[in-house]
């Protein structure tokens, strides 16, 4: 993949969600699952030299968002990430910590 410089490259829309524990009608405590925040994306996909590399590993059903660095919330690890109907789990977020324009999310896909 070319590596990313603009902004405009983000034609993808994802959405965060965390499962919180709320009172449903009878007052009792229950999971349910809530959006945070969608922002735009770009998702880098493996070539196929890399996805051979990575069967057998902790990175075969990856998938790559990278997103701005900036958001409206903290995205943390117990949140998922959903595109396109599926559900991922977030394995890694990578900051950039020195120039502060985008973030990597490394997701694996739920089963």
């Amino acid at each position: 993949m070319k590596k990313l410089t603009t902004a405009g490259q983000m034609n993808q829309r994802i959405e965060f969600h965390k499962v919180e524990k709320k009172k449903d009608s009878y007052g009792e405590f229950v999971e349910q699952d809530v959006l945070v925040f969608s922002c735009w994306a770009t998702i880098r996909t493996q070539f196929l030299k890399e996805a051979l590399a990575n069967i057998g590993t902790v990175l075969q059903d990856t998938i790559t968002f990278i997103i701005r660095h900036q958001q409206k919330y903290e995205i943390t690890n117990d949140m998922t990430v959903v595109h396109n109907g599926k559900r991922y789990k977030i394995i890694q977020i990578n900051p950039d910590l020195q120039n502060k324009e985008f973030m990597t999310v490394i997701c694996e896909k739920v089963s």
